[in-house]
């Protein structure tokens, strides 16, 4: 009997194991120093924050449900480490990268709260990426300086669809972009579809968004903006190859998130990004390019920006690592009167850990 008794109590115990919440603490660290000159502005020596790898601390969980079903959860928050500071103009929240609780089965994952936007580069959300170091090191020479970029989401459902023969489809709404609103028309929405494809050696990814532009009553109304983006990657063993195409529709903002004051039709423009990584001497050296062609539609203004930038990352461990990188950038006469911080050369030396 007291055997039968044990046994059962055993049981119990496991199952409870079984079904308790598997958290898991992760972050990182990086820092460095950047010497710095912007056209028209005297050369600066600062310190870099999370030039490779960005600083954050966060918390991600899951259970097992059953049946194939679990819950999940993310609470992320970024900051500054040379001061300690939350890396956010605000400074309003408490998670301010991402905060979201989901559900995965065989049909998908499906996810509700703060969550990065298809084209952010920000998340596990986001299939942005296509690049050698993406968001990486200075504006000055990644994808900030030809693309318009889009960024986290509040009040958002995200939906990532099972892979099937390494295609997977990718959704995402916003019901209220970085605001709420007690009236769901006043809000600004966010709307995001898009599909990739993971193979042995060739990725490829293509997305729509939208965003609806929608304002206060009694003001102006902008027209939506439209992004079209379609990337792609390949390893050919002693390199790897990235490109990304965009074509922006009535956007609000210029590239590097430079506001358009006063535009009731945006900047439409095209952007092409160019990049390889090769492996050498134990670490890796990364090449990249990217421009932008666009026109001002309230002014009929044309602009222009172009950049390119090289780096070498060196691993000291599997989650250390020494880098160095160098980027240089020029902007056409039109971009010029807008403080984008877009023309001149920087040089970063730096190290960042991930835990």
């Amino acid at each position: 009997m007291k055997k039968l008794v044990f046994a059962v109590v055993v049981s119990f115990a496991a199952s409870a194991v079984y079904a308790e919440t598997s958290v898991t603490l992760y972050g990182g660290a990086d820092g460095g120093i950047t010497v710095q000159k912007l056209k028209g502005k005297s050369a600066t020596v600062k310190f870099a924050n999370g030039s490779l790898n960005t600083n954050m601390f966060g918390f991600t969980g899951t259970e097992d449900l059953g049946s194939g079903n679990s819950a999940f959860f993310r609470l992320e928050q970024g900051y500054v480490l040379s001061n300690g500071k939350e890396d956010d103009n605000d400074g309003d929240k408490a998670f301010n990268r991402q905060a979201y609780l989901g559900f995965e089965s065989n049909f998908g994952q499906i996810a509700f709260g703060r969550i990065g936007a298809l084209g952010s580069y920000n998340g596990e959300y986001s299939i942005s990426g296509s690049s050698a170091y993406n968001t990486s090191f200075s504006a000055l020479s990644n994808i900030h300086s030809a693309f318009i970029l889009t960024d986290w989401m509040d009040n958002t459902i995200a939906y990532l669809s099972p892979s099937l023969s390494g295609w997977k489809l990718h959704a995402t709404f916003s019901n209220g972009v970085n605001e709420d609103s007690e009236k769901w028309s006043r809000n600004k929405h966010y709307y995001g579809l898009g599909a990739t494809y993971e193979g042995k050696a060739l990725n490829f990814g293509t997305y729509w968004e939208m965003l609806d532009n929608k304002r206060g009553e009694g003001l102006s109304k902008p027209k939506a903006t439209n992004l079209f983006t379609a990337q792609a990657s390949y390893n050919f063993g002693a390199f790897k190859l990235y490109g990304v195409y965009q074509y922006a529709l009535h956007s609000m903002k210029l590239p590097n998130y430079t506001e358009i004051e006063g535009a009731h039709k945006g900047a439409n423009q095209h952007a092409l990004a160019l990049s390889v990584a090769v492996p050498f001497a134990g670490g890796s050296v990364k090449f990249q390019t990217q421009g932008a062609l666009g026109k001002l539609k309230d002014t009929g203004e044309k602009y222009n920006s172009y950049s390119l930038g090289a780096a070498y990352l060196y691993p000291l461990s599997k989650r250390t690592t020494l880098y160095t990188q160098a980027g240089w950038g020029t902007m056409g006469k039109a971009f010029k009167k807008y403080d984008s911080g877009l023309g001149g050369w920087a040089a970063t030396v730096g190290l960042g850990h991930n835990f």
